[in-house]
């Protein structure tokens, strides 16, 4: 967890993003079903239009290909996005960064099982 908060600090300071609130969902969070994670859920629910919900890695989100796609349209209604830390495409949603996006995720998904 620690490694995955300055990897936060480290990004939001170098994208010149103003860290408001950390929400730590703890443990192996990113296995676990969307409704049983309310920690996301809420920070979800905090975001408006312009925020930033700056993850450490992508496979923070889940694990999941369609529970990330899920969470990631949820925050887009809110006029708000996801960046990485680590890249991971998150820098734009031109069709590359979006084929980069998919393919995290399905690799992530794929260590999962």
């Amino acid at each position: 967890m620690e490694a995955q908060e300055a990897a936060i600090t480290v990004a939001a300071s170098r994208l010149r993003l103003n860290l408001v609130r950390v929400f730590v969902d703890g443990g192996t969070s990113g296995k676990l079903a969307i409704e049983d994670r309310p920690v996301l859920l809420d920070a979800v629910a905090t975001l408006r239009r312009g925020d930033v919900l700056l993850v450490a890695k992508r496979d923070r989100l889940g694990r999941d290909v369609i529970a990330v796609a899920l969470i990631e349209r949820l925050i887009a209604k809110r006029g708000a996005r996801v960046v990485s830390a680590a890249g991971e495409g998150t820098d734009s949603d031109d069709p590359t960064a979006m084929l980069m996006r998919r393919m995290v995720d399905a690799f992530s998904e794929y260590e999962r099982l």
